[in-house]
């Protein structure tokens, strides 16, 4: 479910850079990939809002298989740790879990501080 909220909001990102963009890249003599990453890169900044979670629900999601159906992971000792009466275990594998999704949640955002800083916020674009 996730993937088409991504997908759609990466594809309505790059929908939304000015044509102008493309044309200028264009005439100033780049091919197509350099072309198509000036189109490509300045719209990438939609993918803020649902790339955040996406990564987060995927791991979960992960998660959740190892706990089903796996024979190691970090869902199988969980369920393990549950099948033995091992609270601590169980809780112990749940606070790794809750750890290792917020580290994999801020990702998104250091890379977007990175990749994105001439992006123009949006007081500036409305003023333009």
């Amino acid at each position: 479910m996730f993937f088409f909220i991504t997908f759609f909001n990466a594809m309505q990102g790059v929908r939304d850079v000015n044509s102008l963009v493309f044309a200028n890249a264009r005439v100033l003599g780049a091919q197509t990939f350099r072309s198509i990453a000036a189109r490509l890169l300045p719209g990438s900044g939609k993918l803020d809002t649902a790339l955040p979670s996406s990564v987060g629900f995927a791991v979960v999601g992960a998660i959740i298989g190892e706990y089903l159906g796996s024979s190691e992971g970090l869902g199988y000792l969980i369920g393990q740790a549950e099948g033995n009466f091992d609270t601590v275990g169980m809780f112990a594998g749940t606070i790794i879990l809750a750890m290792f999704v917020l580290i994999i949640d801020r990702i998104p955002d250091v890379l977007e501080g990175r990749l994105i800083k001439w992006r123009l916020d949006a007081a500036e674009e409305r003023a333009a």
